[in-house]
């Protein structure tokens, strides 16, 4: 074939074919570097694309020109890794308490707001020479509200406790992750601290079934009522004081039945 004396529709259906012969090579070439990437890689990509839709619509046109013109528009937005934990920190911050004895600065345990009417879950075992004292819970804004710890079942870690926190708005209520959708190797948050807030971040190191009621992490806590949370800012695990004597990595998992009141 001699190219100098190609029409022009021969040089347009040439550029054509050159076109669609390199995308398929370039796609041969990605699909093999993703099956040759180690499962982390491929899990990160998955946890961290996301995908948003926006509409766009004419400013120009009216409403049912606008409404038979809106058309949908299709971009991904990648978060970091980074970026998710900070951000599922900062609003798991405003569930967070940290419970005294009242009138008094001193930590007995942490806690974290598990429903809108101020239930929240801590560490029955620090609290268990406080049971007839008053409690009061500090929240994230500084402000204290008096809390009562409920009865508990016999062997239940877990302290239930309902602050009377009224029409405060300086909180949100945290969300209780699926334990049974806990996957091995999961990315996970501790957040504890016997002051301010301080954070580890680890993996799941085995799933709650490897030992009854609890969850193993690669980050430890030493501080009662310590919260473990999954990236996306649920909460899988308290450390409590059933749990701490199995190890310092090891968390007990909450179970949503509790944030209901008993029936009397």
């Amino acid at each position: 074939m001699d190219l100098e004396h190609l029409t022009k529709h021969q040089i347009v259906l040439l550029t054509l074919l050159v076109s669609f012969v390199t995308s398929i090579a370039t796609g041969i070439v990605t699909v093999s570097l993703v099956n040759q990437a180690p499962p982390s890689v491929t899990r990160t990509i998955n946890q961290i694309v996301e995908h948003t839709v926006e509409k766009v619509v004419p400013a120009t046109q009216g409403a049912t020109a606008a409404a038979s013109a809106t058309t949908v528009t299709e971009r991904t937005v990648v978060v970091k890794d980074d970026d998710l934990a900070a951000q599922s920190i900062a609003r798991m911050q405003k569930s967070l308490v940290r419970i005294t004895q009242k009138g008094s600065d001193l930590l007995l345990t942490r806690g974290v707001i598990v429903s809108g009417s101020g239930t929240a879950f801590a560490d029955r075992e620090a609290l268990s020479s406080s049971a007839s004292r008053q409690l009061e819970a500090i929240l994230a804004d500084g402000k204290r509200y008096p809390a009562t710890l409920r009865p508990a079942a016999k062997g239940q870690a877990i302290a239930v406790l309902d602050i009377a926190i009224g029409t405060s708005t300086g909180f949100a209520p945290a969300s209780i992750a699926d334990a049974a959708k806990v996957q091995l190797g999961q990315s996970v948050i501790r957040i504890g601290g016997g002051g301010g807030d301080t954070v580890g971040t680890g993996v799941v190191a085995s799933l709650p079934d490897s030992h009854a009621g609890l969850i193993e992490s690669s980050v430890s806590s030493a501080t009662p009522g310590s919260i473990l949370m999954t990236l996306f800012g649920e909460v899988v695990g308290i450390a409590t004081g059933g749990s701490r004597q199995t190890g310092a990595y090891f968390y007990t998992v909450p179970n949503p039945n509790l944030i209901a009141p008993a029936a009397s």
